[in-house]
């Protein structure tokens, strides 16, 4: 883990809102908009939802980890991890899994206290709303129904008496979560109703909510303890839940080559399956920590999908206006 003390101001501003962590809420909403721009020349409207979700983003990672350091559940996962982690060649020799993966809860590591804690998700719910305003004057009341599904959806993944993320809902509600912001992002630019937004936008749900399943299995015992519920507790054991992991995999694959439907372009997007395979070779190893191996793997299958998705719509944009 890393230190409170002796970190430079930039180190622990990454530490403390996890930047990495919207880097997937933001690409989504990217990916709706591009394909929003299609039907709509909204410029500042198309610049402004992605930098309300950066601010949303920040707000679901925070809270979340806000919540469960309160709740106690942080502390155990944060042992649990490290203390074998840190002691594992397999984490020592790899710099990814130092950078991608999780490093701890930013309270238990004193790099914010609980009140200053407070104080930051007021000021990101405060700027969510404020960029909010010239989309809602756009998109109307549809902006206002999702804004508050969206807060709902955030605040609620670990908040009490909710707490959907330790009721086995957790997954559920990420995979909902980058639905919407994939298609509404979409939708509320353009007002267009497409299926081929739609199909994208389902296949990054799956893809995200997938992230969110290998993301827990490093804390299982600690989960287990505190009775959460996450895909690999309600299934008896991380190897039970990988047959329920590759079955939801192959649907998010069929998502992609069904795109291929609307456009050969977007043949592109199979370029994620050697990775996909990979994540399933590792999972089938169960090699030392494969649990913590699979994470930056699926990271990088739902990430991959979203650049090779903008870069196909760029694609398409500039082979139409030929």
């Amino acid at each position: 883990m890393a230190a409170a003390h002796g970190i430079g101001i930039i180190r622990r501003l990454n530490l403390v809102m996890r930047f990495s962590y919207t880097l997937p809420f933001v690409l989504a909403s990217i990916c709706g908009v591009a394909y929003g721009l299609r039907y709509s020349n909204e410029y500042l409207i198309a610049l402004l939802i992605p930098l309300d979700v950066l601010f949303l983003a920040m707000f679901v990672n925070f809270s979340n980890d806000y919540f469960d350091f309160v709740s106690g559940v942080d502390v155990e996962v944060g042992k649990e991890r490290f203390e074998k982690l840190e002691e594992s060649p397999v984490f020592k020799d790899n710099e990814l899994l130092k950078k991608v993966y999780w490093d701890g809860n930013q309270f238990e590591q004193g790099l914010i206290s609980v009140e200053q804690g407070r104080m930051v998700m007021a000021f990101l719910v405060l700027m969510s709303l404020l960029l909010a305003v010239p989309i809602l004057l756009h998109g109307g009341t549809l902006v206002i129904i999702l804004g508050v599904a969206g807060l709902l959806l955030a605040y609620f993944y670990t908040a009490p008496p909710v707490n959907m993320g330790a009721r086995g809902l957790g997954e559920l509600n990420v995979g909902i979560s980058f639905f919407m912001l994939v298609f509404f992002s979409h939708y509320v630019l353009s007002g267009v109703f497409s299926w081929e937004i739609v199909v994208f936008s389902l296949a990054i749900g799956l893809a995200v909510g997938l992230m969110r399943v290998v993301d827990a299995m490093s804390g299982y015992e600690s989960h287990l303890k505190h009775g959460e519920k996450d895909l690999a507790v309600r299934m008896g054991g991380r190897e039970q839940a990988v047959p329920v992991i590759k079955g939801i995999q192959a649907v998010f694959v069929v998502l992609l080559a069904a795109m291929q439907l609307f456009h050969p372009i977007y043949v592109i997007l199979l370029l994620t399956i050697p990775l996909v395979i990979r994540s399933w070779r590792t999972m089938d190893a169960k090699e030392e920590l494969w649990y913590v191996r699979i994470a930056p793997q699926y990271f990088g299958v739902s990430l991959l999908t979203m650049v090779l998705y903008i870069i196909a719509l760029s694609a398409r944009t500039f082979l139409t206006s030929l």
